[in-house]
C-alpha cells in the first residue's frame, strides 16, 4: 500500500482519537456541572454501627455487632435480612440535599415544627450525624431538613420515601426445616396417619386405600417449604394465639428418626395481611405468623383424599358388575345385542 493511501487512514485515526478525548472531557465537565447535590452525612456506610430513626408512628434503632451483624435494639433475636439493612444504611449515609438554604431563602422558610416528620441519628464509634426531617413543601416536592447545627436544606421527597422501614420490612423469612420430601418417612395430620414408601403415600392403617397423591404430598411439602412472615420472639401463653387448641396439628417423621411438629392457631388480628399463628417444636420459644393459605392444605378428610380414578383402574375384574348380567332373576340375556 503506497503512502498516498496510508495518509487518509492516519488522519482519520487521529480524528477519532481526538474526538474520544474531547468526549471524555465533555462528560467530566457535564458531570461536574450537573452534580450539585450536597452530602448530608460524612460517615461511610461500612463504618456505621448505629442507625436510629423515629417518626410516622415508628421508632427503630439498629445496632451492628462485633460480628458485623445488624440487630434490632428492641428485639435483638428477631432475624433481620442483612442485605435489606445494608441497603437501608447506604440509603441514609448517601442522603443528599438539593441545596442549602441561605439569605432570603431562610426568611421564607416556614417555622420549624414541634413534631418533625422524622429524626435521624447515624453513628460510627464516637462520631455521629443528626438530621431532622421537617415540613414538606408540596409545591417543590421537597422536605426541609435540618442538621445538628441548625442549617436548613431541601431534600427531594422521593429520596426519603424509601428510608422509613419498619422492622417487618427488614424481617428475614424463616424456614422450619432443611429436610426435603424425600427425607419424609411418615406424616400425621390430626387423626390421619400416612406412610411414604418410594414416593408413594398410603394410609398407615389402611394401605390399600387409594389416596390422591398430590393432595397428601402438598400437606408434607407445605411444612417443608413454608416461609414465615414474622417471628414473635417473646410470645404470651399459647391460648393467646389459639395454639392451645390448634386447628391443625401435623407431624413429619424423617428417615433419620427425627421429627417436626407444627400447630396452626388463630388468624392474626394485628396486621392487614392474611396471616395465622403457627408454633413449631423446632423453635419452642417462638410463635410465627405465616400465610393463612398454608393452613388450607390440611382442610381434608379421609373421604376427600380418596382417589376414585385410582380405585377404578386397580379394581379386580371380578368385582365389576357385568353390563349385561346373565342368569338368576335378573336375566337380561334376551336383550343382549346379537
Amino acid at each position: 500500500m503506497n503512502k498516498k493511501k496510508l495518509l487518509p487512514l492516519a488522519v482519520l485515526a487521529c480524528i477519532v482519537a481526538l474526538l474520544g478525548v474531547l468526549l471524555a472531557v465533555l462528560n467530566r465537565t457535564d458531570s461536574a456541572q450537573t452534580d450539585t447535590t450536597i452530602p448530608l452525612c460524612s460517615l461511610a456506610a461500612d463504618d456505621l454501627d448505629t442507625l436510629a430513626y423515629a417518626g410516622n408512628n415508628m421508632e427503630v434503632t439498629l445496632l451492628k455487632g462485633s460480628d458485623g451483624t445488624w440487630r434490632l435494639d428492641s428485639d435483638p433475636t428477631l432475624p433481620l435480612d442483612q442485605t435489606k439493612v445494608q441497603s437501608l444504611v447506604e440509603g441514609y449515609t448517601g442522603l443528599t440535599a438539593l441545596r442549602k438554604l441561605e439569605g432570603d431563602d431562610l426568611a421564607a422558610l416556614p417555622e420549624k415544627s414541634q413534631t418533625p416528620q422524622i429524626t435521624i441519628m447515624l453513628g460510627a464509634g464516637e462520631q455521629s450525624v443528626n438530621l431532622t426531617v421537617d415540613q414538606l413543601n408540596s409545591v417543590a416536592d421537597v422536605y426541609y431538613v435540618y442538621d445538628e447545627s441548625g442549617a436548613a436544606y431541601t431534600v427531594q421527597r422521593s429520596d426519603l420515601a424509601t428510608l422509613s422501614k419498619s422492622p417487618r420490612d427488614l424481617y428475614k423469612a424463616q424456614t422450619l426445616t432443611d429436610k426435603t420430601i424425600d427425607d419424609v418417612a411418615a406424616m400425621q395430620v390430626n387423626e390421619l396417619a400416612f406412610t411414604q414408601t418410594d414416593g408413594n403415600w398410603t394410609l398407615t392403617d389402611e394401605p390399600g386405600y387409594a389416596l390422591t397423591q398430590s393432595s397428601v404430598k402438598k400437606m408434607a411439602s407445605t411444612i417443608l417449604e413454608m416461609q414465615t412472615a414474622w417471628s414473635i420472639t417473646a410470645p404470651e401463653a399459647d391460648s393467646t394465639y389459639g395454639l392451645d387448641e390448634p386447628d391443625v396439628t401435623a407431624t413429619l417423621t424423617f428417615t433419620d428418626g427425627t421429627s417436626l411438629t407444627v400447630r396452626f392457631g388463630n388468624a392474626c388480628t394485628d396486621t392487614e395481611d392474611s396471616l395465622c399463628y403457627l408454633a413449631s417444636d423446632a423453635a419452642p420459644t417462638v410463635v410465627y405468623e405465616v400465610n393463612a393459605d398454608y393452613k388450607t392444605a390440611y382442610a381434608v378428610t379421609k373421604e376427600s383424599l380418596h382417589d376414585e380414578a385410582a380405585t377404578a383402574e386397580t379394581a379386580d375384574p371380578a368385582d365389576v358388575v357385568a353390563q349385561y348380567p346373565v342368569g338368576g332373576e335378573n336375566d337380561f340375556a334376551d336383550s343382549l345385542p346379537e
